[in-house]
């Protein structure tokens, strides 16, 4: 009888326990080698000695003293520029009547969807000597140069990549929150300075916080710009040694798993930080409400759209401009360079290695979305119906990948599929980096399908269940029709990221194989500037036909 009462409840949570399951393979199990071999240095071949000598190591090199502190110190920095940028951008969208916003949003979307790292190569080619700057202003004053060649360069172009997500942020608490409290505060007395101090930023506080750390995360763990700008920056950063450590010989995994494990504790005490003071200053409840638009003045309105037009002009239209003109460059003399599509007509030879990274990235990236959302919908279903603890320990699982430096996810991905025990041949092959993929993205279709199944009612669940149907039945005809949306968007977000993946296809790549982010930056590195600009040109042309695509069968449907 006591079996039989097990199985019966162990068969209710089933669908919990494959979940739990999968992240605990996917995720758990890479992270718990990760941290073993950061304190054992030679647990991978079976001994126990060296307790903690990666780290002593660590603490006794200077340069990574110095490292470590150039990270946190950079990926902070970063943060205050974005919401320096981002705050002013979300309040002119939500809470002016600014015109044009339809065109004003588009300036913050197109800087999100443009790697960094194709930023930073592209500002390089504007700010070298000879550059760009160069050719178009006849020079450039040498302190401008080395301003940009520097920390505060490194934290600019990153900046610019980064200060849509605030504004987007900013703007969206603003909508749903209404001038109430602000005009009583004006009726009262109270000026603008006052009102923004006393009653705006305690409410958007929460908002500020999550995109900023969204935004420190991401300068954290970014590998792209500190390996391609920093390093011409003499900024040494985590990511970038880390990398060095894991390919360069000999290869030191112990110190490179002490450093990943140190940016997976700053991480988590960041993310921890900001719920705690999101908690304490973002208490005050509201109701919801009308919220009343400021009209602008015609000078105002001026500046505002200067503001836009400049972030904007910084962000994509200069690297833009810089990508596509190398691209088409013939010859590099004194002056303009002539023009050309070799470079293209290359790219797309048959048989060539341009031509074969752009399909291995298009190949790679479909199915990695298409099993994103698949199994991020099913594990959201599942999560979100279900109560208790090990609902939690799913929740949390899940979260890790979003929160944790991608270059760490990889360095244990290469540990635990690398490991002496493992007899299945995946490493150093592309489903390698397929489930690196699938590991590190999947948090984004979660996030999408949580988002939408809080709003659908269980009532026809509940109803299809009394009538005998299974689980994944119900979640196969009830469940997916109603998430279609939300995992169409989430595939469409998945495919593109996975398009221009650098760190995770840099590091897992088997040899002899690329994907377009890798062509990119070994060609920049050897030299080849122009080749490397086209497939960054064609990577960014292929992602925006795919959103382009989706976006008009979305209006059909519509329609």
């Amino acid at each position: 009888m006591l079996a039989r009462r097990i199985l019966r409840a162990l068969s209710g949570k089933l669908p919990l326990l494959l979940c739990a399951a999968f992240f605990l393979a996917a995720t758990g199990y890479p992270l718990a080698l990760l941290l073993l071999q950061s304190v054992f240095p030679g647990f991978l071949g079976g001994r126990w000695d060296g307790f903690l000598d990666p780290y002593r190591r660590m603490l006794a090199t200077p340069d990574i003293v110095r490292m470590l502190w150039n990270s946190l110190a950079w990926a902070g920095s970063v943060t205050v520029v974005s919401w320096v940028f981002g705050i002013p951008c979300g309040y002119l969208l939500a809470r002016t009547d600014l015109p044009g916003k339809l065109w004003a949003r588009l300036t913050l979307l197109v800087p999100i969807m443009t790697p960094p790292y194709i930023a930073a190569l592209s500002y390089i080619l504007i700010m070298q000597e000879g550059g760009f700057a160069d050719i178009v202003l006849g020079g450039v004053p040498g302190g401008a140069r080395a301003l940009f060649f520097s920390f505060w360069g490194v934290t600019l172009v990153m900046a610019l990549s980064s200060y849509g997500y605030v504004a987007l942020a900013v703007e969206a608490s603003l909508r749903s929150l209404p001038t109430r409290l602000e005009d009583a505060a004006a009726v009262l007395g109270a000026d603008w300075r006052a009102r923004a101090r006393h009653i705006l930023l305690p409410l958007l506080l929460p908002a500020i916080l999550n995109s900023g750390l969204l935004v420190f995360l991401e300068a954290l763990s970014n590998f792209g710009v500190p390996a391609v700008l920093g390093t011409r920056s003499n900024l040494p950063l985590l990511p970038a040694e880390i990398f060095y450590l894991v390919t360069s010989w000999p290869v030191d995994l112990p110190l490179a798993t002490s450093l990943s494990s140190l940016l997976c504790l700053f991480a988590l005490v960041s993310l921890y930080a900001s719920r705690w003071l999101g908690a304490r200053g973002g208490r005050a409840a509201h109701r919801p409400g009308v919220s009343r638009l400021v009209r602008l003045k015609r000078g105002w309105t001026v500046a505002g759209w200067c503001f836009f037009g400049g972030l904007f002009a910084a962000a994509a239209v200069l690297p833009y401009t810089a990508m596509v003109l190398t691209s088409l460059a013939e010859r590099w003399g004194g002056g303009f360079p002539g023009l050309t599509l070799r470079h293209y007509a290359a790219l797309f030879e048959p048989g060539s290695r341009g031509m074969g990274a752009l399909a291995t990235s298009a190949g790679l990236s479909f199915a990695a979305a298409t099993t994103c959302v698949f199994v991020g919908g099913y594990v959201a279903y599942v999560s979100v119906r279900a109560e208790g603890p090990l609902q939690k320990v799913v929740d949390g699982l899940a979260l890790l990948p979003r929160v944790l430096p991608k270059i760490v996810m990889a360095v244990a991905l290469i540990l635990a599929w690398n490991a002496p025990w493992v007899r299945i041949d995946v490493y150093n092959t592309v489903w390698m980096l397929l489930l690196a993929y699938v590991v590190i993205y999947i948090t984004d279709a979660l996030n999408y399908a949580n988002a939408s199944l809080r709003s659908v009612d269980e009532r026809l669940e509940n109803a299809a269940a009394v009538l005998g149907a299974s689980p994944l039945t119900v979640f196969r005809r009830i469940v997916l029709p109603q998430l279609r949306p939300a995992l169409v968007a989430a595939w469409l977000t998945t495919f593109i990221v996975c398009m221009r993946e650098l760190v995770a296809s840099i590091l897992l790549l088997p040899p002899g194989v690329d994907t377009t982010a890798t062509f990119i930056f070994n060609q920049f590195e050897q030299g080849d500037i122009s080749a490397a600009m086209a497939m960054a040109t064609v990577t960014i042309l292929v992602s925006s036909a795919v959103l382009i695509a989706f976006q008009m069968k979305q209006n059909e449907r519509a329609g």
